[in-house]
Parts: structure tokens; sequence; C-alpha cells
């Protein structure tokens, strides 16, 4: 006797199961979750070459039109790409619950990654990136949705295409993860807020010292915007390779139209004792003005091996991307000073608290 087996009425030959599609999912999800953390919350370092191969691949599409492209515009897209396949598979997962819930989760775990990042050294959170990823999840329902939509009105088998759906989220999210790095060293410093609001800092340079104010100590005067290409004893007395990376970060940060100035760069000794003895003269003693002014000795702007930038956006537009050229933040409660501490595209150390701790 032959026993003829049926398929259940509800399944297409060539379908896979209930369980085999939960497990499809699952895997999905893992990996688009494990690339996601790589990218947003793994080592700075990895993702530096092949974004800085992306920006350049762009730009050279881009060159017949000089101007539109810059670097910012480059890694918001990324940015909305790389959240894409989670919102796409956020929805075919919750596909019975409507696209508010996986718009939402989608929002909410870019919350927690920009939270989860200000606790990283080389991770800077912002909720520029938040906007971005939501964009992103926002475009991975939306397609995600509208498949389905046509998968039911095709009535071959709504189940069918989702295998074609789960592989194109896992394939996309793989060839998104050279290109979604967005991680620089230093601090959240949100565009056009005042960066030393309510924060002590140094004397201003006019304050005392004498002759020692000249331009060829390397005095630039408070509030002057001295270019890095200026050539003035501050920029001339860098060291070469430090003037190199600061000028290449200054033609990079004007492409995205910021402009990036240098508020302090090479002192002579003799500078450097006038601005630490006014620091002493402001905060009562050397130890306390050893936390924003260092002796001549001791500081790395009269060996040439320092310089401070400005204005609020050039040191946020550094924070994010000084590490492309070496450049770090070397203090955490001076965000405007940077030395070469890594290799082009390295990982930035942590900011020592402040001069006394470095």
């Amino acid at each position: 006797m032959t026993t003829t087996h049926h398929l259940p009425a509800d399944r297409a030959p060539g379908v896979p199961s209930g369980s085999r599609r939960t497990g499809l999912l699952v895997l999905a999800a893992v990996a688009v979750l494990v690339v996601v953390g790589c990218i947003t919350l793994g080592p700075t370092g990895f993702v530096a070459d092949a974004r800085r191969a992306v920006v350049a691949g762009v730009e050279a599409l881009a060159a017949p039109w000089p101007g539109t492209v810059s670097r910012t515009q480059v890694e918001a897209v990324a940015n909305a790409l790389l959240f894409v396949p989670v919102g796409a598979l956020a929805a075919l997962v919750l596909r019975r619950s409507g696209p508010v819930l996986p718009l939402a989760l989608g929002a909410a775990t870019s919350v927690l990654i920009e939270l989860a990042q200000t606790a990283l050294p080389g991770r800077v959170p912002d909720l520029v990136d938040v906007a971005a990823n939501t964009a992103g999840t926002l475009v991975g329902v939306a397609l995600t949705t509208i498949c389905l939509a046509v998968a039911r009105r095709s009535g071959d088998g709504a189940r069918r295409p989702r295998r074609g759906i789960v592989a194109t989220l896992v394939t996309a999210t793989l060839l998104i993860a050279g290109v979604a790095g967005c991680s620089s060293a230093g601090p959240s410093v949100p565009p056009g807020s005042s960066a030393l609001a309510g924060v002590a800092g140094p004397p201003a340079p006019g304050a005392s010292g004498g002759g020692a104010m000249t331009v060829e100590n390397g005095h630039v005067a408070d509030g002057e915007e001295l270019s890095a290409f200026a050539d003035v004893p501050a920029i001339t007395g860098l060291d070469g390779a430090l003037r190199t990376a600061v000028q290449d970060a200054a033609r990079d940060a004007t492409a995205d139209g910021v402009d990036l100035h240098v508020a302090s760069g090479w002192r002579s000794a003799a500078y450097q004792q006038a601005l630490f003895d006014a620091a002493v003269d402001q905060y009562g003693s050397a130890e306390a003005a050893r936390e924003w002014v260092l002796r001549p000795e001791e500081s790395s702007h009269v060996t040439g091996d320092a310089v401070d930038i400005g204005p609020t956006d050039a040191m946020y537009w550094l924070s994010r991307y000084g590490s492309d050229y070496g450049l770090c933040q070397t203090y955490g409660n001076e965000m405007w000073h940077y030395e070469l501490a890594v290799e082009r595209g390295g990982q930035c150390p942590a900011p020592a608290a402040d001069p006394t701790a470095g």
C-alpha cells in the first residue's frame, strides 16, 4: 500500500517550514546586529581605511561637479544605509504589528548605541547619527512593507519571497560594513554651541607677559583666525609632520564647509613662561595653573608638538575626523588641544584628564 504525503494547504513546494523560516530570521538578525555592533562600537581603526576609500571614491565620481559632495554628506548617507537592513528585518519579524513598532525599535537601537559610545574611547555620540539611523530604519520598514504587500497580492505564497528578503538583508549589511564607520577620537561638542561655556580656561594671551607676547615668540592675538598655512613662527615652528597633518585636516574641513584655524601653535619658552605666570596669578597657585598651562620645560607647544584649534565647529569636526590624520585630543579639559599621537587612521588613546596627568 502506497502512502501519499500531502503538503499543508498554506505551504507551497520549496517553501521552508515555519521553524526553518524562524531560524533564517534569527540568523539574519544575529548577522545584522553583529555587523552594526562592530561598526558602531568596535575599534575605530578597522573601518577607517574603508571609510576613506569610500569617501575618495565618491569624491572622484563627483569631480565634474566640484563642491557638491562633502565628507559629512557621505557619512550621513552611510549612517542611514547602515540601518536600512535593521528596519527591513524588524518589519519582517514584526510584520503583524504594523510599521510603527519596527521604526521605534530601530530608533531605540540607535539611541542605545549612542549612549554606549559615551563610555568608549575614540567614539563620538551625536544626535545627527540618531536622525540618520532612524531615516534608514524608515526606508527599510517601507521597503519590507511594500515587498510583503506585493507578495500577498501575487497570490503565489506570501512566504516564498521572504527567503529572498532575508538574504538581501544579510548581503546588504555586509556590503556596507566598510562604509558606515562613524567614529573618531575626542569628546562630543554640539555644532554651534560654545565649547568653553561654563568651563575654566587658560588666561588670555595678552593678559600679561610684556615683551614675550610677540609674533616672533609664537603669540597669536586672542580671537585671531590664523590660517594653518600662515608663514608665521606659530605655524612654521611646528614639527613638520604635525604641521602637514593640520594643513591636510584644514583642507578637508574647508571642503566640508568648516573653517579650521589655529588659535595657538609653536611658542617660545619665554612666551610659555609668560602664559604660566599669568595662569598662576589667575588661579592662585602653580599647581592650579598647571591644570591649564604647563611650564616651558613641560609644554608640547614649546617643542612644536601641539596645536590649539578653533572655532567650536572646527573642534567638533576634528573630534570626529582627527584620527584620520593622526591628530588626537590630548587633554579632556582642553577640547581645542591636539597632538600627533597615532599613525593616520589609527585609534586615538583616551585623553588625560588635564595637563598635570599627561
